[in-house]
This record gives structure tokens, sequence and C-alpha cells, in this order.
């Protein structure tokens, strides 16, 4: 709590310098929530497998953010975006960072912007630390359908990535992306190699819009990090191996109110002990049923069948049901309940392990 303290008197100094200059914007938000897991694990047991959400019976602060924007404009081609948090979601997110799990934790993203002058295309060259391109979730909650990251966001995807990325219009429905980057999940390279990706983005029509992506490159480290774990990406083994994810996104909005999405994963990993292969499929649908409130569901399945994510061969699967109620422009309650089944033992419960798991769990985000 005193670090959060520190962090809100230092973000809160930031926020009022940058404020008083012009063309920047300033926002930010707190995210905490209360979980409970029906099987009755230990209160200090973690509800395993998920990416954020791993309190029991815990009231936990996940995130206070706070963000700094000055995007490219007419008076300057170059912007700067910095994404500064703390809380647990930062601790998590970190972990198998190569260069140390508390060496850039509080940092989310931290990029330099260009946009040419007079450019009618929208291109962008990026350099600096940012979000993956990488799958239709993301690490900030106010922009999910759900409270908590699916199985496939967890196990499927890089969360961050460290690098160039140019993006741009190809034509009125199609854009793209071209990415350099030093590889999954981290900042200081765990090889000498790096990563590159690409993105496809098209819409067909008004309300569909496809997404296919791509990440390559040699992954894993010949040195352990602070969290016994080989390089970014958190082989078991030591090594390299070559990995190819391939990502597809397929959005389509009903009506005003009620949008359909899917999200299919596949990657090969090719390098000794790290050889195999993973995939993953989530289903999204959200709708707005009054004008504060609406709720969403997501079924998925993933396959790591040879290990290298979770740990063991193993199958997951997962139903998610969530209600959104937004108390004001400020403050957001969402309420979820959520029910995990895997091939085998593998949830923490109170008698050790379980093939199945539900819970339930509230959330509270407050945005400045």
């Amino acid at each position: 709590m005193r670090l959060l303290s520190v962090f809100a008197c230092c973000i809160g100094a930031l926020s009022a310098s940058a404020q008083s200059t012009p063309d920047w914007q300033v926002t930010g938000y707190s995210d905490l929530y209360y979980q409970f897991d029906f099987g009755r694990p230990d209160a200090s047991d973690t509800v395993n497998g998920r990416g954020f959400d791993i309190a029991n019976r815990q009231v936990r602060i996940a995130v206070a953010q706070v963000d700094f924007l000055r995007a490219p404009s007419t008076k300057s081609p170059f912007g700067l975006n910095v994404q500064l948090f703390a809380g647990k979601n930062a601790d998590l997110i970190s972990l198998t960072e190569p260069g140390g799990k508390d060496k850039y934790k509080f940092v989310r993203q931290a990029c330099v912007s260009y946009a040419p002058p007079g450019d009618r295309n929208g291109v962008e060259v990026d350099l600096g630390k940012f979000d993956t391109w990488i799958g239709y979730e993301g690490v900030d909650i106010r922009y999910q359908d759900e409270y908590s990251r699916s199985f496939n966001w967890t196990y499927s995807e890089p969360v961050y990535e460290t690098g160039l990325r140019v993006t741009g219009r190809l034509s009125p429905q199609v854009t793209g992306g071209l990415f350099l980057v030093r590889g999954w999940n981290e900042v200081e390279d765990g090889n000498s190699a790096l990563s590159v990706g690409a993105a496809l983005s098209c819409a067909l029509g008004p309300k569909t819009t496809v997404t296919l992506q791509n990440h390559y490159g040699d992954e894993g480290s010949e040195h352990a990090n602070d969290a016994g774990t080989y390089g970014g990406i958190a082989f078991a083994n030591p090594g390299t191996a070559k990995v190819h994810l391939l990502d597809l996104i397929i959005t389509h909005q009903i009506d005003a109110k009620t949008k359909v999405a899917a999200n299919v994963d596949s990657a090969t990993s090719d390098g000794g002990a790290n050889s195999g292969t993973w995939n993953g499929e989530a289903l999204y649908v959200r709708t707005q049923v009054a004008p504060r409130h609406a709720v969403a569901l997501r079924l998925e399945r993933v396959e790591d069948k040879d290990g290298l994510r979770t740990g063991v061969p193993i199958q997951l699967y997962s139903l998610t049901a969530s209600h959104e109620w937004t108390l004001d422009k400020h403050a957001t309650l969402r309420f979820e309940l959520r029910r995990d089944l895997a091939s085998q033992p593998f949830f923490n419960d109170r008698d050790g392990t379980s093939s199945s798991r539900t819970t339930l769990a509230l959330g509270a985000v407050f945005r400045f």
C-alpha cells in the first residue's frame, strides 16, 4: 500500500505538470476486485491459470494507471505516449522479463511517435515499449468485454513488445502494420535475434472486420531469469526456439447494441526441448441492454498438447458471463461468473487440484 501511495503522489504531480502544457491528454484509471472461488482452496492459494484475476477471497488492487499522450499533429510530427502503472497486474506482466521482473514493471507503454507531415494514409512510426498487436483482448480493462482475461490471452499470446512499429492505411478498407521487436514479453532481449510481425485488417462493409496477424522469431534464452523461466516467453527449458504465432480476429456489429467476435490462435515452436504446438479459440458476444448496462458472454478452448505454455499437456475450456454497470462517466462495476474446465486436474481447490472450477468476481473501475 505504501508503494501505491508513493506512485499516486508521483502521477499526481506529473498529471498536473502535463495538464498545464498544451496538446497533452492526461487520463488514467484504477481497477480493484474481489473474487470467490467455489472450490474453496486456501485463501493463500491463487486462482491459478488466470492472467490477472488470481486473488481468492481477497480484495486486490489490480491497477493504478496514468496516461500521458501527445499525438503527432500539424504543429509537430512527433508525439509521445507514456502509460505508467502499479498494482498486482504490473507485477504479473513482468514476471518473465529477461531484464528482471522489477526493472520495467511500472512502465506499461513508452513510445515516441512520428507521423509524416501531409501524409494522407495515416502512416505512423512508433519506437519504444508497447502492447502487443496480437489478439482480441488486451491489458487495459477499460476496453475489454469481460473482466477476466481468457485462457487464450494468458497462454497463447504475448502481452508486450519493445521495438519498432509502422502502421498505416493501404486503402480506404485496408490497414496494415509491420513490427520489428526484441521478442515475446521482453524489454531486454533473452537472445541475440529479433522477432518480426505483420498485421492486415480489412473492413468487409460497415459492420464486419477481419484481421490477420503473425509473430515470428527466436524466443527463449540460455539463461534463467528471476522467475525461474527462460526468456520472456517463459519456456520451462533452456535454449531458444523459432516460434510462429498466427492470430485471426473477426468482429461483426449486428446492430447498434450488439457485437460478436471470434479470435483464433495457432502457434508452432521448433527448438529441441521447447518444440511443440499450441492453439486456442474464443467466441464473444456483447450487447448494451440499457444505457448503463451491458452483458457479455465468452466461450473458449485452449490446447497445449506439449505443455509448453501451461507446464503440462492439457486442454482448457471456459464459459464466462458478465454484467457491466456504468454508474457514471468515472465509475463502472463489473460482475462476472466464470466456469473453467480442464482435461486433467489442474485448478487449485480444497482437495488439492480439480478438473473444474467456478468463480464469482466483482470488479470496480474508476476513471479520471
